[in-house]
């Protein structure tokens, strides 16, 4: 059985319903506002998540949970292993200096690709981590035409 329904109230099912996908709030459609994500530096000697993925414009924002000092270094050439500091061609590298605990930096990430950072002090510990920076996928195309939309049903 299918179910018939008119095309605007489509419209209104895609735009205004939370389809995923679909930008929310006040935002211009087809944008989203940038959003932080925060990595907690930790006692372990790990950035906790190891791995994050955002969309260019978010912050990163690194916090020290741990009793000690880190740091949150993309700065190729300062790596003990040169994998563990990549940046994407014309980003810019940073480096937060020691962070005491309960300290924070942050950094805006523009430049889509693959990052690797590490913890200076830690890195032969293994505190390194990576970031992805990739575009959101587009929103779902709105539906035009005044014929009726076809959707599937129980």
């Amino acid at each position: 059985m299918r179910k018939t329904v008119g095309s605007a109230t489509a419209l209104l099912l895609l735009a205004g319903a939370g389809w995923p996908g679909t930008p929310q709030g006040d935002s211009p459609a087809g944008t989203r506002a940038p959003r932080t994500v925060v990595i907690r530096m930790t006692d372990e000697m790990r950035f906790v998540p190891e791995h994050a993925t955002i969309a260019p414009g978010d912050t990163v924002l690194w916090r020290n949970d741990g009793k000690m000092p880190h740091t949150t270094t993309d700065k190729p050439g300062t790596a003990a292993i040169d994998e563990h500091n990549v940046l994407p061609a014309g980003a810019s590298t940073w480096d937060s200096g020691l962070l005491d605990p309960g300290a924070e930096y942050r950094v805006v990430l523009t430049q889509p690709g693959e990052y690797a950072y590490l913890c200076f002090l830690h890195e032969t510990l293994g505190m390194v981590g990576r970031i992805t920076v990739s575009s959101p996928p587009p929103p779902p195309p709105l539906l035009g035409g005044s014929g009726p939309l076809n959707l599937p049903g129980p």
